[in-house]
């Protein structure tokens, strides 16, 4: 009985030191993870291209300029694709084929109706084969709906395709955003995906690095980051700015002489500060998740 309330108190020790132990490692992994020398990078950035050959009726923006999303910035000349979807919307628009057929039935539909009225008054005085060529008539009055129907539909279809066509003359900024370099002139010829400007957006950037392999599994997507600027051999007030954003994307894969992991980050990037090639420090709070950003 003695020794056994001796193993008690060592057995409670135990639990309690080991208990002790994973808290410790919880409150570890769950600590800010720092990473050094994270490289910004921009997420919006394009080279816009013409769909398809032609000439250059203009292009818009100079380089600097800053445009809108949705904004058209290109044009190719498109006089015939515009000429043709002219004539395509005006036949889409065109219902006279069903309207006459609709009437050509109602009128065939009279006729048969009076013949076979008249046979039941007076029976035989319209001849069987007239009775027949009356309902010919009529399932062709339904049969020409149909067709009508089916061209109109038809023509409606041609139209969308003509329309699609004529969209594929313009080029429209997909982002708004700053032009940094013009590629063609007006005037100019340009072949299918032949580059005609260069569109950035700074508002948001892509901040990458490095995480050891005891956090891959307490980073995920969601985990706010906090980023700040970090330039050797230089103490600039911008460095004092504290950038906030949430991981994009942890990397499957972990680097086997290393063994870190890719992770990057989605951050705002107030006032332009964050600029494209610099280094930034990256703090990731495990603990906390936010809803990712669309």
């Amino acid at each position: 009985m003695k020794r056994l309330a001796l193993v008690l108190p060592a057995v409670g020790l135990m639990t309690f030191s080991l208990m002790a132990t994973l808290t410790a490692d919880e409150q570890k992994a769950e600590s800010p993870i720092d990473i050094s020398r994270c490289r910004i990078q921009l997420i919006d950035h394009v080279i816009l291209a013409s769909d398809r050959p032609g000439i250059l009726e203009f292009v818009e923006p100079e380089e600097g300029d800053t445009v809108e999303s949705g904004q058209m910035i290109a044009k190719l000349k498109d006089d015939v694709a515009k000429a043709s979807f002219d004539t395509a919307a005006k036949r889409a628009e065109n219902d006279v084929q069903i309207r006459y057929a609709k009437k050509a039935r109602e009128v065939a539909e009279a006729e048969l109706k009076m013949a076979v009225q008249t046979n039941d008054k007076l029976p035989n005085t319209v001849p069987l084969i007239e009775i027949e060529r009356l309902r010919l008539a009529e399932e062709k009055g339904r049969l020409q709906i149909e067709q009508a129907e089916v061209e109109h539909l038809i023509a409606g279809l041609t139209s969308d395709e003509a329309k699609a066509q004529l969209e594929t003359y313009s080029v429209d900024a997909p982002f708004t955003g700053k032009v940094t370099r013009v590629y063609k002139k007006r005037g100019e010829a340009v072949r299918q995906g032949d580059p005609i400007l260069e569109l950035v957006s700074t508002r948001r950037v892509k901040v990458e690095g490095y995480i050891n392999i005891e956090h891959v599994w307490s980073v995920k997507p969601g985990t706010p980051v906090e980023v700040r600027l970090d330039i050797p051999d230089r103490d600039l007030p911008q460095e004092k700015r504290t950038f906030k954003g949430h991981i994009s994307f942890v990397d499957v894969k972990v680097q086997p002489v290393t063994r870190q992991c890719r992770v990057w980050a989605e951050v705002v990037n107030e006032d332009n500060i964050l600029r494209m090639g610099l280094n930034a420090r990256m703090q990731i709070m495990p603990r906390k998740t936010v809803a990712k950003a669309k």
